[in-house]
């Protein structure tokens, strides 16, 4: 940012004048202009003169504007530049938005001031610059002004008044207020400590946070940390703009750890033989606004995605958030930041944040029931096609196998039960970042099955199998999971038929069709486990690969993200090029949408194995269509039939235009499967599936099957 010194009251002066000049400039074309119109001469040097009258006109504006923010600066006393013997000497910024802006934030900032000191009215005026927080300049103003001790004593200035509020009667107006502020200090904060945002403060502004989130303060008597009042910034963060790897490099990262140095103590007291008998549970360090019970006014309350969809125990929670769950719900909305935090292992310390987070600290999440804010930010972290990613992926996968092994056993009958009750509801809310975890690195579950180098490093078949039962309890995994197959499957077929025209497509198929086996399974084992009749298992995992089937082919799908853009487009162009695999893709991705719409697996399928062979049959007769490899006789077979042109011999009609024709699509997938040999592959494939459910999986899981 570059700026002018304006001197005052000169520049009033010049503010006066260039008007002036301008309007007199003005006159003075118009008259020349008449002048020379009259007699009959040439107009144009009186058009130069007006044009000059305009660009005059046009700064003198610039100056009247420049003029108003200056008196503002003067009236709020903006420390923006030195005194001099003749006036007061500002430093303009050159932009006015950036003079605005600048005084903007300082005014924003005196107005949190004010509020912290008390003012009620003070809120409310900081409401009309929550727009404001998208510009760099004000940003800077405002953090520059409040300082990282002003941020961290706001928030608990905004709870207290809340609370004298609520004791009061009356929190309406006080709490939309309150939620602003703190909305305002989200967005300031997420950007002012963004190093690749215009308005960072610098690593010095990110070390005062860490020094004044570790330091103790006062509120009407009350100790608290700054860290639990910095946490209610971060729970209002709406993750646009996100926080940024930077700050959970710094701040986020020593929030945990003194989390840990400030409650580690209590905690192992929690777990010892006297707490254990008393049923005490590990408290976690809670935020401000949760210890002075004023959460519900400053922050929307939003559900578990664990507990809210298997029902458990809910009669020990205590309405509130913990800090870290705060700082994970900063993190979630970007994948960096999210590995910033457990991508991590502070010194000292003999296991990573995620590991810590799985373990040690694994039942403070059931504390307040606040699991969302990790779920999500485990989430983001290990579903990329990052190595970090996978790193991740795979050591959640080791620590959690630990787990599983303790959930999960066999019964008086041999069947799997559910044998620690407690731990499995702690583990619940852990079930869909995991399974989504696992579904992005499909290919890597596939390869702990099915090679010997290729797989998660330290989990064996029976590990996954355990962890695959964990994981599917939650249908939402269960149907990514096999959605993220059904994928795999027909990548599998469009390789076969682009080696060797699909000859040996089953043998593609074969080890896929097992994999189906453990997922499918995996499945049906954690439903009878949480006491589910057969029949109910039954319907369910009709039901679970129907909708995967539906999100395979959906935007986000393997088959939606392969044929998005202007393949449609592409298909109907003469001349237009498509690899075999493209064409195959967009084609499966039409036969198992109308499957699924028309319900046609479901239908005509008996149970899920035949299903997943329905779905194998797809694939293969798209990859063969793509070919267009034909027999003689198929081709005799097509003579009079709809989607065949009437030449001598018939062709078959271009794609789109059979697409085009929902009868007809039906008739030309009937006659491709006739002449493809889908029936006998698929028949194969289905026993090597149930055998794998039948035999493979409970023999993994040490149980009988039933």
């Amino acid at each position: 940012m570059s700026f002018s010194g304006v001197k005052l009251p000169e520049f009033d002066t010049l503010v006066t004048r260039h008007t002036a000049a301008a309007m007199q400039i003005e006159e003075l074309a118009s008259l020349l202009y008449g002048e020379l119109n009259g007699a009959g001469l040439d107009t144009a040097p009186a058009e130069r003169i007006r044009r000059l009258a305009t660009q005059v006109g046009q700064e003198a504006e610039d100056l009247r504007k420049r003029q108003s923010i200056v008196r503002e600066m003067e009236r709020v006393k903006v420390p923006l530049g030195p005194a001099a013997a003749t006036g007061a000497l500002i430093a303009m910024p050159d932009s006015l938005q950036q003079a605005q802006g600048q005084l903007d934030g300082t005014s924003a900032a005196r107005a949190a001031k004010a509020a912290a000191a008390g003012d009620k009215n003070a809120l409310k005026q900081l409401q009309a610059y929550v727009s404001k927080t998208r510009d760099a300049t004000f940003v800077k103003a405002f953090l520059s002004q409040l300082g990282a001790k002003g941020v961290t004593e706001l928030p608990a200035a905004i709870a207290g008044q809340l609370k004298a509020a609520a004791s009061a009667g009356g929190t309406g107006q006080a709490s939309k207020e309150a939620r602003e502020a703190m909305r305002l200090l989200a967005t300031a904060l997420a950007k002012g400590t963004n190093p690749s945002d215009p308005a960072y403060m610098g690593d010095a502004f990110l070390t005062d946070l860490v020094k004044h989130g570790r330091s103790e303060f006062k509120l009407n008597g009350i100790s608290y940390f700054g860290y639990q009042a910095q946490a209610m910034i971060w729970q209002a963060s709406e993750g646009n703009p996100p926080f940024s790897e930077k700050f959970m490099q710094v701040v986020g990262r020593d929030a945990i750890v003194f989390e840990k140095e400030k409650f580690e103590d209590r905690w192992k007291a929690s777990k010892d033989a006297i707490g254990s008998a008393l049923g005490s549970q590990q408290v976690p360090m809670a935020d401000l606004a949760t210890t002075l019970g004023v959460t519900q006014w400053m922050i929307p309350r939003t559900p578990t995605i664990g507990p809210a969809k298997q029902p458990i125990d809910e009669s020990r929670k205590h309405p509130g958030s913990a800090v870290i769950d705060d700082l994970f719900h900063a993190a979630a909305s970007d994948a960096k930041a999210s590995q910033a935090l457990l991508n991590h292992t502070p010194a000292g310390w003999k296991q990573s944040v995620l590991s810590y987070m799985l373990t040690d600290r694994l039942a403070a999440f059931q504390f307040h029931g606040n699991t969302d804010p990790f779920a999500q930010a485990m989430r983001k972290a290990m579903t990329g096609k990052d190595d970090t990613s996978l790193k991740l992926t795979g050591e959640a996968l080791n620590t959690l196998k630990e787990h599983a092994k303790r959930v999960f056993g066999p019964d008086d009958n041999n069947r799997l039960s559910i044998t620690y009750r407690k731990l499995f509801d702690q583990l619940t809310f852990l079930r869909y970042p995991v399974g989504s975890a696992l579904a992005a690195h499909i290919d890597q579950l596939y390869g702990t099955f099915e090679t010997k180098t290729h797989g998660f490093s330290g989990i064996d078949k029976p590990d996954m199998d355990r962890l695959l039962v964990l994981v599917s309890g939650d249908k939402d995994a269960a149907t990514q999971l096999q959605a993220a197959e059904a994928g795999r499957v027909g990548d599998r077929v469009n390789d076969a038929f682009k080696v060797d025209g699909g000859k040996h497509v089953k043998d593609q198929l074969i080890p896929e069709a097992r994999v189906f086996g453990h997922l499918v399974e995996a499945r049906r084992q954690a439903l009878l486990a949480n006491a589910w009749s057969d029949e109910q298992a039954r319907k369910d995992l009709k039901e679970t690969l129907n909708s995967a089937f539906s999100e395979l082919t959906g935007p986000t799908g393997r088959l939606g993200t392969k044929v998005a853009g202007e393949i449609g487009g592409k298909i109907g162009e003469k001349g237009a090029e498509l690899s075999l695999d493209t064409l195959a893709s967009f084609i499966a991705k039409q036969v198992i949408e109308v499957g699924v719409t028309s319900g046609d697996a479901l239908k005509t399928s008996e149970n899920q194995t035949e299903m997943v062979g329905w779905l194998m049959k797809r694939a293969i007769i798209s990859a063969k269509i793509a070919a267009g490899d034909w027999s003689k006789n198929a081709m005799e077979a097509v003579k009079g039939k709809g989607f065949a042109t009437r030449d001598q011999p018939p062709q078959i009609r271009p794609l789109e235009e059979i697409l085009a024709e929902p009868t007809t699509f039906d008739d030309f997938i009937e006659w491709a499967q006739r002449f493809t040999n889908t029936e006998s592959t698929a028949n194969d494939l289905q026993t090597t599936m149930g055998n794998t459910a039948t035999t493979t999986v409970p023999g993994n899981l040490n149980v009988s099957r039933y």
